[in-house]
């Protein structure tokens, strides 16, 4: 089963230079759906110094680019069914978690995280841990 990778994970594996730890333990195949390269990107949670920004730069230029996918019309119906869903329930959750987390639930896949943020969905995503 085909295995996304979070916006979380990159993040760690930026902090330790690579993806590999994070991914040994699964087989894959691996991907980064459009919305977390999206995220990491716009930085979420952006490095205070240049040349740690340029390190992040530097690391998704060389391994996280060639795993992005792309976020077609199946992703996107997921998206508003879950969206939908969410606001009949009374819960929130970010645009790009939301994002993420139809991504994984269209195409069936499990989803590799080093955090909590998709837990609630667990009755409908397989989380994976490294």
């Amino acid at each position: 089963m085909p295995v996304a990778i979070d916006t979380s994970v990159l993040i760690a594996a930026e902090k330790i230079g690579g993806l590999e730890p994070f991914i040994a333990a699964h087989e894959g195949p691996f991907y980064i759906p459009a919305h977390v390269a999206a995220e990491f990107l716009a930085g979420t949670h952006p490095p205070a110094k240049a040349h740690l920004r340029e390190r992040a730069r530097r690391l998704y230029e060389d391994e996280f680019r060639s795993l992005v996918d792309t976020f077609g019309e199946a992703e996107a119906a997921q998206l508003a069914a879950l969206n939908a869903e969410l606001r009949r329930t009374g819960k929130v959750m970010g645009f790009f978690d939301a994002a993420i987390a139809a991504t994984v639930i269209a195409r069936q896949d499990s989803l590799l995280l080093v955090d909590s943020d998709f837990d609630r969905l667990s009755d409908r995503i397989e989380l994976l841990k490294p």
